[in-house]
């Protein structure tokens, strides 16, 4: 069940990933929460139960051993649908990573700014093939192994679904969005979206594979605005 509500948090570090601000602080604020997954990851539990079925003659010995876990951090986002004006953001210089590790692309979920380029390393001793046939971007990045590296360019915003064409249960969605206010939490749960211009706001949690909700927030120059998400 959903769970959503607005409570003042206490004070924490700035620990989650947080994307490039260009607005002036003065005439800026925040949100700050708390992320809470109270259910079963049913999701997960079933591309792990995948991931124990699959047999691939190389990497036989590799799934043999137990994947970690994906954490908080990997699996939820919470994003500013959009900013009025015609604001340009600049895309981050360094390129963001969708690992593909264990048998697996972490993160699980990669939120990042329209023009961002993205890189897909390969950390395990076999064979992946990255693909994706999504509107927002359509690439297939062929067959190439342990410690090669193909990267990926996202001039769209939307959602892409990115899998694997050797390993069928791999899945991951990277999230093209259109401003730079968005933040994934640390993995006590707790996120932070800085240097918001004031206004009034659609902000949206996404957890796994899918959108939760998205609620009305006013955002107030100089002040926070508290926000916690439940699922």
């Amino acid at each position: 069940s959903l769970v959503l509500c607005a409570l003042r948090a206490p004070a924490w570090g700035q620990d989650a990933r947080e994307p490039i601000r260009e607005q002036a602080r003065s005439a800026a604020g925040s949100i700050r929460g708390k992320i809470t997954i109270a259910a079963n990851d049913d999701f997960t539990e079933q591309m792990m139960e995948d991931r124990s079925l699959y047999r691939y003659q190389s990497g036989r010995d590799q799934f043999g051993k137990p994947a970690r876990p994906y954490r908080l951090s990997e699996k939820t986002v919470v994003f500013i649908e959009s900013v009025p004006g015609d604001t340009v953001y600049s895309p981050p210089a360094g390129h963001p990573a969708l690992n593909q590790h264990e048998m697996l692309f972490r993160p699980l979920v990669l939120p990042i700014l329209v023009g961002t380029t993205v890189d897909f390393p390969n950390h395990d001793n076999l064979y992946h093939n990255v693909f994706s046939y999504s509107s927002a971007k359509e690439f297939d990045l062929g067959r190439y192994p342990e410690g090669d590296s193909r990267s990926v360019r996202f001039d769209k915003p939307g959602i892409v679904k990115v899998y694997c064409d050797i390993h069928a249960y791999m899945y991951a969605t990277i999230l093209v969005l259109k401003n730079p206010y968005f933040a994934a939490p640390d993995d006590d749960g707790w996120y932070v979206i800085d240097g918001i211009p004031a206004g009034e706001y659609n902000l949206s949690f996404w957890y796994g594979r899918k959108k939760v909700t998205t609620t009305r927030v006013i955002v107030r120059a100089g002040q926070e605005t508290p926000m916690n998400f439940g699922y």
